[in-house]
């Protein structure tokens, strides 16, 4: 890119747990992160976002804590067969992620070479700062979507448009936390959200 250029590349970053594919029960009965292949599904309609933003050259990146790995709950292997699995199901609905930033840290893990305070959690924007980077991509013409407050302050400190997914069947203190976030939209269905981003989007074209 040559200096002074203006950035056109737009993003549509998406979470992962809750976004892309639906969270579970843990042993607790508190939703948590798939921790077996056999327990990924998708969200029902996320393939209705990602498939609009293929057609319209909009790159799609998935932005994701995935502490797991850090706390010792599954192995680094388990969780880049999640990701595969994730992929294969997006594939037969003929959509896709363009690119990945996944931060496995965590600064309470197990794992000692993962028990950092990094600057790539969320809610810190460092997965965002590192997709422009990567990319070149025009952050204040993009979207965060992402179903917690630190979704929304993530995307809020890289400069992005922020869209906040309110899964009501949730946990109340998750719930209370992603209420009082202050992202640009609110949405309570994937409909809601591909009306959303069409906006955005295709008013900045």
């Amino acid at each position: 890119m040559v200096e002074g250029e203006k950035k056109v590349k737009k993003v549509l970053f998406l979470d992962r747990d809750g976004i892309i594919n639906c969270v579970v029960r843990n042993e607790k009965y508190e939703y948590d992160s798939p921790q077996t292949v056999e327990e990924v599904s998708l969200v029902n309609g996320i393939e209705k976002l990602i498939g609009w933003s293929n057609i319209n050259k909009i790159l799609v990146v998935e932005i994701t804590n995935q502490p797991a790995v850090a706390k010792g709950k599954i192995t680094m292997k388990v969780c880049t067969e999640i990701e595969d699995k994730i992929d294969k199901l997006l594939f037969d609905k003929n959509v896709h992620i363009d690119k990945k930033y996944i931060c496995y840290h965590h600064p309470n893990g197990v794992v000692p070479e993962l028990k950092i305070d990094c600057d790539c959690r969320k809610p810190k924007p460092g997965m965002l700062l590192q997709a422009e980077k990567d990319l070149d991509i025009d952050l204040k013409n993009s979207v965060m979507m992402g179903d917690r407050d630190w979704d929304v302050m993530a995307g809020k400190a890289a400069g992005c448009k922020t869209i906040l997914y309110l899964f009501n069947e949730d946990s109340p203190e998750k719930i209370k936390f992603a209420m009082e976030s202050n992202p640009d939209y609110k949405v309570l269905s994937m409909d809601e959200a591909l009306s959303t981003i069409e906006k955005i989007f295709l008013c900045k074209q």
